[in-house]
């Protein structure tokens, strides 16, 4: 256990739940202790663990229970069943106010939510500047925190939490409510103490930031871990079932499933090669939609022709994405290019080329084809693919058929000079002596 900062084995949190609240006292008084209640499981049977120096994202649907797994870990409820290990000093960010006393200002707020989380009077005399400056409320930090908005109140407790060096820090969506500019200053310093080897629980709706900051996640459905890895993979999955009932609760039901079998076997026995078939096995674990068209087939090409592995500095290429429609339907065939950590860089759909919805009938083939310059960092990229149909453009759509990492290749590094950000943007200087 010397390396393990987190370490949750079978955690089970249950909330007695009655139908009248006259249940409560008759269960309470019941001579022969009638049972009037049923448990609501908010945490049924969680286990994992988190590495020191590890930073970790916990994603889920609001009420998933992960905010009550937070509790957990940083002892504000104590677990039903199963038990939890802790090794080092935890600073937590959980709902706001919590810690705080309203009646005190700011900066007696300081020292009293320091001094729960163990640190001396003296050591938060030497950071008190320092964390009146990172919060950077004004002379709000002399007034009573019963008058702070959410906002300051974000700002003072991240400032405290960051300020005592902790072992361990959790994060519970409390920068949601921050402006961008403190949101970015907040990201900055999470890095910073990220490379200082402190270990990172980040819960987040923000799913680009939890990519971009964690390298494992954990996703949290209806109370049980649903999947444990990395964290694009994890955040991937998770948007995957998000699709899914956003298809589910919008009606979009797409095909019938025989029908559907019946055609995809068909076109399998008569139309389909070798390629396709491949591609379908390749593919067919993650992928999602109504099913009313197929992704049969993605490929990345030069000028040659021939198959990216490793592109170029800002090479053309040519991402040829090959379709089959069962259904009558306005289509669009999107792609996104992910770097990776899984996150978005470059995005491309029929409107944004300037291009009307597709009308596919039963039975169309086609191939969409984007020809697109790559000027981006030397790293490893990969092709999510999907055909939607927009219900209202750019607010509502449909998620037909989506296959994340269709196709994966590398662009190498940017020749005389490296490129240190994600893009190049090939900015024209001038420089003018006055």
């Amino acid at each position: 256990m010397n390396d393990i900062a987190i370490s949750c084995n079978n955690i089970t949190k249950t909330y007695p739940m009655y139908n009248d609240p006259k249940d409560r006292f008759k269960e309470a008084l019941h001579p022969f202790r009638k049972i009037y209640h049923k448990d609501f499981y908010a945490l049924k049977d969680v286990t994992f663990e988190v590495k020191k120096g590890e930073t970790v994202g916990i994603i889920g649907q609001n009420g998933a229970g992960k905010s009550t797994l937070l509790k957990i870990i940083t002892g504000v409820l104590t677990p039903t069943s199963g038990s939890i290990q802790v090794n080092g000093i935890i600073s937590s960010i959980l709902e706001l106010g919590t810690g705080f006393n309203s009646e005190l200002t700011g900066i007696e707020n300081i020292y009293v939510n320091s001094s729960l989380m163990g640190v001396s009077e003296e050591a938060v005399d030497k950071k008190l500047e320092r964390i009146i400056a990172f919060a950077d409320i004004g002379d709000h930090i002399n007034q009573p925190v019963r008058g702070y908005s959410s906002g300051m109140f974000a700002r003072l407790a991240f400032a405290i939490a960051i300020s005592i060096d902790p072992d361990i820090l959790i994060v519970d969506e409390a920068l949601a409510v921050g402006d961008m500019n403190f949101q970015a200053k907040c990201m900055t310093a999470m890095k910073r103490i990220q490379d200082n080897g402190t270990t990172i629980l980040f819960v987040s709706h923000d799913i680009s930031s939890v990519k971009s900051l964690c390298e494992r996640g954990v996703y949290i459905k209806k109370g049980s871990v649903h999947a444990v890895g990395d964290a694009g993979h994890v955040a991937e999955l998770y948007m995957a079932d998000m699709r899914m009932q956003h298809n589910a609760d919008n009606q979009f039901t797409g095909v019938e499933p025989a029908a559907a079998v019946e055609l995809v076997n068909a076109t399998t026995q008569n139309k389909m090669d070798e390629l396709a078939i491949e591609f379908d096995k390749k593919v067919s674990l993650f992928r999602h939609g109504t099913g009313e068209a197929k992704i049969t087939y993605v490929e990345v090409l030069d000028i040659n022709d021939s198959l990216v592995e490793e592109a170029e500095f800002n090479q053309q290429v040519r991402v040829k994405i090959h379709i089959k429609s069962y259904v009558n339907k306005k289509i669009s065939v999107n792609f996104h290019l992910l770097d990776d950590k899984k996150i978005n860089i470059v995005t491309c759909n029929f409107l944004q080329a300037g291009t009307k919805l597709y009308a596919v009938k039963p039975g169309d083939c086609l191939i969409v084809e984007y020809v697109l310059n790559l000027p981006l960092q030397h790293n490893v990229y990969s092709l999510n693919t999907m055909i939607t149909s927009p219900i209202i453009p750019d607010i509502n759509i449909e998620y037909i058929d989506v296959v994340p990492d269709s196709y994966s290749f590398k662009i190498a590094k940017r020749p005389n000079s490296t490129l240190w950000s994600k893009v190049d943007l090939f900015p024209k200087l001038t420089i003018s002596k006055l």
